[in-house]
């Protein structure tokens, strides 16, 4: 079916630009069929530049312009919810304004379960999985021996569990990839450990280290994704995951990788990191389809 020539607007927060978010929405941006302009943390107190379809980055911004606005959705609405936070919105208030959208969009089958059991009626959510590059990251022979992170520092990343692990294996080498990890109160003993690298580099240099992950290791408390996961994953690193984010919509225990509960003994996550170096499963080919490309398309389509 052809797709139908519509304006984009793309409302973002000002600090993701350049960042994942903002890529995210170049990637739908560079496919739709009509004009697109992108709007970095506009003023909610002014309308919005006319569109027939806006696409809100983030829920909350989509609260702030709807409470104000309520016009907006007299046009096409797109919400991507990435995962719950503490916002000044009440759950009630909340599920009002998702059902005056087209669709919510949650990253993951958990998110989506979460808000029909809310009562979001089905025809206005779904599920799109986020999405990876395959030209970009590309498989690699597992053999280097070396444990990948990768993700900006907050609190429900698990730093101090992400610590304790590594201290507890010493015979393991690990590199975690990111920015703002001096943040953590840790970071001078963590960066002491003799089998740990902390490396902040430019986005356009990570395929080529997730090219030397045998194992990717996720141990955070609440997630959308996270993307790197799936990077990795395409990258045929065996993921080693948490169970939250879109982890168990990827990952089938023992087959393509292994997952956790968010509060499981750190003893049982070594286990599991340990395993995962004998797994011999193609793991890239298991996530092939979720590249950016029908990520994309997925997003579109819900538009139409």
């Amino acid at each position: 079916m052809r797709a139908i020539d519509r304006s984009w607007m793309f409302v973002l927060p000002k600090d993701s630009k350049g960042w994942i978010l903002d890529a995210i929405c170049h990637e739908i941006g560079q496919r739709v069929r009509g004009p697109v302009r992108y709007e970095y943390n506009p003023p909610a107190k002014q309308p919005l530049p006319a569109a027939d379809v806006y696409f809100f980055a983030h829920y909350w911004t989509f609260l702030d312009r709807v409470t104000r606005h309520p016009e907006v959705v007299n046009s096409k609405v797109l919400i991507w919810y990435t995962h719950p936070r503490e916002i000044p919105y009440t759950r009630e208030q909340e599920l009002h304004a998702y059902g005056r959208a087209t669709q919510l969009i949650c990253t993951n089958g958990r998110f989506l379960a979460d808000w029909l059991s809310a009562g979001l009626p089905k025809d206005r959510t779904s599920v799109v999985l986020g999405g990876a590059d395959p030209h970009i990251f590309k498989g690699h022979k597992r053999g280097d021996g070396l444990v990948g992170l990768s993700s900006s520092y907050y609190p429900r990343k698990g730093a101090e569990r992400i610590h304790e692990l590594i201290r507890r294996m010493p015979g393991r080498r690990f590199r975690l990839l990111g920015r703002h990890w001096e943040d953590y109160p840790g970071f001078d003993a963590l960066r002491s450990l003799p089998n740990f690298e902390y490396v902040q580099a430019e986005y356009k240099d990570y395929p080529g280290h997730y090219r030397e992950f045998d194992v990717f290791l996720s141990m955070a408390t609440m997630e959308g994704g996270p993307i790197p996961l799936l990077e990795a994953m395409m990258s045929n690193a065996v993921p080693v995951a948490s169970r939250t984010g879109f982890a168990q919509d990827l990952i089938c225990d023992r087959v393509n990788g292994y997952t956790f509960d968010v509060d499981q003994p750190v003893a049982d996550v070594i286990a599991l990191v340990d395993t995962a170096f004998d797994l011999k499963q193609d793991i890239r080919e298991t996530v092939l389809p979720y590249s950016w490309e029908n990520f994309a398309y997925n997003v579109i389509s819900l538009a139409d």
